[in-house]
């Protein structure tokens, strides 16, 4: 992103003819930067990146006097007043999507990195939108159903919300009768669904769950397939368990959640609150609040302490949340939201990434964002290409 660039969103946003997408950004810019007009942020990060972003640009910079000090160097008044506002985007653009080892890179070429207006069009971010197969075979596509009333079977009301969630009703004389629904999501979709018990379930994209339509017994049995985020209906007398092609895990009460992906290196159970008991054959472990299981088809169970466990949860809150994660992870998410392949040319750096995206962001955006940590991205036939520069 150039000079103009950047102070044409800003010109849109205080002309007010920004886009939502452009409006929060800029919001987000000045909110996570914290400088005052000395460019001396809140954070020694904060100043690197002020400093950084100005050496990008070609500021001439004042020549220091006492280099032993170490002091920032500061601009002029009366030009920072005409550049602060694109500085200061264009360094919390960075914050937001950094390499763990802070470098900055040149803007990258308009045609290269940035895909065209009718290849855009053609790659959105995710939304509400899933299948629900009930017991007797029949779908229904909650994209295009009506709010309301969906299905009733067996005593079971299956009601869509304004909100882009379902809600299952046990009424009538017919509660002890139980059947399998499965609800699933594609690539760039995602659903929330209340289960009969009160259970509340947030599914990822290209994720899957099969579940009873009421819980008659002594247990209640559900199988993910992708990742899903529970809070469990608390009942004593009725386990809740959750089972995938490896695991089991087995609550009474809690909020916790689980990544299981084919395509993915393991699986990963992070607890948030209560306590849950995760099993791999004959191997069993607890898990406490902020910790996190993880189990593949070749390894037994590992139990992690997290600094932050809500990190698990950033794209039920909206966001691609990266810790330290490698290139493959990071397009795998994107790949899944953004409902595109990625396709990779060239041998791939090492690198670890951290950083937080919004997942409404448009795939210009997105691309952008990409660019300032190191990750270069075009679009050829809806799909996105990796290289190196």
């Amino acid at each position: 992103m150039d000079q103009e660039q950047f102070r044409a969103i800003i010109a849109r946003y205080n002309n007010h003819t920004a886009t939502t997408e452009e409006r929060m950004l800029v919001e987000s810019w000045y909110k996570q930067l914290g400088a005052d007009e000395t460019g001396k942020g809140s954070s020694d990060l904060s100043a690197q990146l002020y400093q950084g972003i100005k050496k990008q640009i070609g500021i001439a910079e004042p020549e220091e006097t006492e280099p032993e000090e170490a002091e920032p160097v500061t601009v002029q008044p009366r030009k920072l007043k005409k550049i602060y506002p694109w500085i200061a985007a264009a360094a919390v653009l960075c914050m937001l999507f950094s390499v763990t080892i802070l470098y900055f890179k040149p803007a990258s070429r308009p045609g290269h990195s940035f895909a065209s207006a009718e290849n855009q069009t053609q790659i959105l971010p995710g939304t509400n939108k899933a299948i629900l197969t009930l017991a007797d075979g029949s779908r229904i596509s909650l994209t295009d159903a009506g709010n309301g009333q969906v299905a009733k079977q067996a005593g079971v009301i299956v009601t869509k919300t304004k909100n882009g969630g379902l809600i299952y009703q046990v009424t009538g004389d017919n509660q002890g009768t139980a059947r399998n629904n499965t609800i699933s999501t594609p690539r760039g979709g995602q659903y929330q669904l209340l289960l009969a018990d009160g259970t509340k379930i947030w599914l990822n994209a290209n994720s899957s769950l099969t579940f009873p339509t009421a819980f008659p017994g002594n247990t209640r049995k559900v199988k993910l397939s992708g990742e899903a985020y529970f809070e469990v209906a608390k009942d004593k007398s009725k386990a809740f368990y959750v089972e995938t092609d490896q695991t089991q895990v087995r609550v009474l009460g809690t909020h916790f959640n689980m990544m299981a992906y084919d395509d993915e290196k393991s699986e990963q159970t992070t607890l948030l609150e209560g306590s849950v008991e995760i099993s791999k054959g004959t191997e069993k472990s607890l898990l406490k609040p902020g910790q996190q299981a993880r189990t593949s088809a070749s390894s037994q169970i590992r139990i992690h302490d997290l600094e932050d466990p809500e990190r698990a949860i950033a794209w039920k809150n909206g966001y691609f949340l990266l810790e330290k994660s490698d290139l493959h992870g990071v397009m795998r998410q994107i790949s899944r939201w953004y409902a595109t392949d990625v396709v990779y040319q060239g041998e791939m750096p090492k690198k670890e990434y951290s950083g937080k995206i919004p997942r409404s962001v448009n795939v210009k955006t997105l691309l952008e964002m990409l660019a300032y940590s190191g990750i270069h991205c075009h679009i050829e036939d809806h799909k996105i290409i990796v290289s190196q520069r």
